[in-house]
C-alpha cells in the first residue's frame, strides 16, 4: 500500500474543479465585477472558460483624464494618417461585443447566451470625430439584443464639471464634433438607467422610455439644449433620480408631474427657476452659487433626509448671506447633512441655521485658522441632535504645493527656479513639530450635542497642524458619552510622528471609545 501521505495527495489531486462546474451564468455574473481587462484574461484559464466572457452581463472601460491631453499635437503633426487615438479604448469594447455577437445567429436570436447585455459604460477623455463609426457600432448591437434591462453610462468627455474649480479651465472639443445619439435610444423600452456626457441628444418627435428611473445629463451641447432636455424629462414618466450638472443652455426645469426620491443639481449656473414635486424627495444635491430664493421651489410635503451642499462661488456681502440662509432652511429638516466650505468665507457661519432634525453631519473642506475653527463650533450649535460628526480637512492647495515641491527636490533638473526659499524650508520643518499646543478654553466646545449626543467622530487628512490638532482636542475633550472615534493622517506624516500625535489625541479622550488610527 501506498504511504499514507501520497494517498492522500492522489485524492486531492482527483478532486473536481467545482467552479469551472458551475453554470456560465454565475461564472459571468461574478466577472461583471472585474474590470473587462481582467475579465477577459479568465479565457487563459482553459476551454471550459474560452466563452464565458460572453456571459458577463457588463461591458466598462474609461480612459483616465488628461490622457488625450496631447493626441492635437500627435494627431495632426506627427501621425501619417488621422485616426482615433482611443484606440485601447475602442479596441477593448469592440472585442467584447464582438465575442457576444459571435454567439447570436443570423436571425439575431440568441442561440445559448445565457446572460444578456445589462450595463454598458465607457468614457472617453476626449472624443474625435474619427470615434463616431464604432460608437455607432456599439449602441446598434447593445440596443438591437437589449432585453428586460438595460443600463447606459455613455461619457464623451472626462473632467471638472466646473471650470470655476478648475484653473485651467479645461473644457470639451468643438461642439460641431459632439456625437449624437441615434434616436432609437429613445425607443428601447428597457433601459432603466441613462447617463449622458457631453453629447448631443438628438431627440425624436415621441420618447418610449417607460421604464427609465435614473437620468443624468452632464453638459449636454446644442443651442437648444435647454429645451431638448426638458422634453427628455417630460417623457419619462417613471423618472425617479435626476441629475442635471453643467448643462450651460439650460433655463428652467418643471417636474411637477413625477414624484422624485433624489435630485442633484450641479454648476447649472445659467438656470434661474427649478419646480419639482418634493412630496417623496429623499436626497437632494446642490452644487453652484449662492442661489436665489427664487430658483428652488419644492412643492408639497417635503421629506428631505439627506443632502449635499457645495457652493463653487460665495461673495462674502449681506445680500449672500440672506441667500445662504434661506437657501439652508429649505434642507434644515435633514437628518444627514454633507457640507463643503471650501471657499466660504467664516463670516457666512455667523448666520447658520437651525438643524433640530440632523443626526449626521459631514464637513469637508480645510481647517486653516482659528477662525474656521470658530464656524466649526457654531454650526454645532445649530445640531442640538447630532449623534456622527466627520470631518475631511484635505487641504487641496497644500498638498499639491508640497507634491509640487518634493518632485523638484527629487528631479531639479526638470525645473527653472532652484528650490524653495530657506525661510519656507524652515518653515515647512517647524509644521511637523508637535510643540506645546496651546487651544482655548474648554468650555468653548461645551455644547449640548457634545456633551449629550455625538457617539462617533471621524477626522481625516490629520495633520502635525496647530490647527488640526487645537480642534481634535476641542471635539475629544468635550465628547463626554462618544463610543468610537477614527483619525486618518496625511500620507506625509511618518510613522514616529504619528505614533507621538496617536499618544496625544489618546490623552484627550474622554471614557474608553472604540479607537482607530490610520
Amino acid at each position: 500500500m501506498a504511504p499514507p501521505s501520497r494517498k492522500k495527495r492522489s485524492s486531492s489531486s482527483g478532486q473536481r474543479d467545482r467552479i469551472s462546474g458551475l453554470p456560465d451564468s454565475v461564472l459571468g455574473h461574478v466577472l461583471s465585477y472585474l474590470p473587462n481587462k481582467e475579465a477577459g484574461r479568465a479565457a487563459a484559464l482553459g476551454r471550459r472558460w474560452r466563452d464565458i466572457f460572453c456571459s458577463v452581463h457588463t461591458i466598462s472601460f474609461e480612459e483616465e483624464e488628461g490622457e488625450r491631453e496631447t493626441d492635437w499635437d500627435t494627431l495632426y503633426y506627427e501621425a501619417e494618417e488621422q485616426r482615433s487615438c482611443s484606440v485601447e479604448l475602442i479596441d477593448t469594447i469592440s472585442a467584447a461585443l464582438l465575442r457576444r455577437r459571435r454567439r447570436y445567429g443570423s436571425t439575431g436570436m440568441a442561440t445559448g447566451l445565457p446572460v444578456p447585455l445589462r450595463s454598458l459604460r465607457f468614457a472617453f477623455d476626449r472624443y474625435d470625430i474619427w470615434d463616431k463609426a464604432a460608437v455607432d457600432q456599439w449602441l446598434f448591437d447593445v440596443l438591437r439584443h437589449a432585453e428586460k434591462e438595460l443600463h447606459l453610462d455613455l461619457r464623451f468627455f472626462i473632467g471638472p464639471i466646473c471650470p470655476r474649480e478648475d484653473d485651467d479651465e479645461k473644457g470639451s472639443d468643438n461642439e460641431d464634433w459632439g456625437y449624437v445619439l441615434p434616436k432609437r435610444l429613445y425607443s428601447c423600452t428597457v433601459i432603466r438607467t441613462l447617463c449622458l456626457g457631453h453629447c448631443k441628444l438628438n431627440l425624436p418627435e415621441a420618447i418610449n422610455l417607460p421604464f427609465l428611473e435614473t437620468l443624468r445629463l452632464t453638459g449636454i451641447l446644442g443651442d437648444d439644449s435647454g429645451e431638448t432636455i426638458q422634453k427628455l424629462i417630460s417623457g419619462c414618466p417613471r423618472i425617479a433620480d435626476l441629475t442635471l450638472e453643467a448643462n450651460n443652455s439650460l433655463k428652467k426645469v418643471f417636474v411637477l408631474d413625477k414624484c422624485l426620491r433624489r435630485f442633484a443639481l450641479r454648476c447649472c449656473h445659467d438656470l434661474t427657476k427649478v419646480s419639482i414635486d418634493a412630496s417623496e424627495l429623499r436626497s437632494m444635491d446642490y452644487s453652484g452659487a449662492v442661489p436665489e430664493e427664487s430658483l428652488l421651489s419644492l412643492h408639497g410635503s417635503s421629506a428631505i433626509s439627506s443632502c449635499t451642499v457645495k457652493f463653487c462661488k460665495a461673495i462674502p456681502t449681506k445680500s449672500e448671506f440672506t441667500r445662504f440662509r434661506r437657501f439652508l432652511k429649505k434642507v434644515s429638516p435633514s437628518k444627514h447633512l454633507r457640507l463643503h466650505h471650501r471657499g466660504l468665507d467664516t463670516r457666512f457661519f455667523a448666520v447658520f441655521p437651525s438643524f433640530p432634525t440632523l443626526t449626521r453631519l459631514e464637513l469637508h473642506g480645510p481647517i486653516r485658522s482659528s477662525d474656521t475653527i470658530d464656524a466649526v463650533r457654531r454650526i454645532l450649535e445649530q445640531m442640538p441632535n447630532l449623534e456622527v460628526l466627520s470631518l475631511d480637512m484635505d487641504d487641496r492647495e497644500r498638498r499639491e504645493k508640497e507634491e509640487e515641491e518634493e518632485e523638484e527636490a527629487m528631479y531639479p533638473e526638470r525645473f527653472n527656479r532652484r528650490g524653495v526659499d530657506d525661510d519656507q524650508e524652515q518653515h515647512h520643518q517647524s509644521s511637523d513639530d508637535p510643540v506645546e499646543l496651546r487651544v482655548p478654553s474648554r468650555s468653548s466646545f461645551s455644547m449640548r450635542c457634545l456633551r449629550r449626543q455625538v457617539k462617533e467622530i471621524n477626522m481625516d487628512s490629520y495633520r502635525c497642524d496647530v490647527q488640526h490638532r487645537a480642534l481634535a482636542s476641542l471635539l475629544f475633550r468635550n465628547a463626554l458619552v462618544l463610543e468610537r472615534m477614527s483619525v486618518v493622517f496625511v500620507k506625509k506624516v511618518p510613522s514616529e510622528l504619528q505614533a507621538e500625535l496617536t499618544k496625544e489625541i489618546e490623552s484627550w479622550l474622554v471614557g474608553k471609545p472604540e479607537k482607530s488610527f490610520k
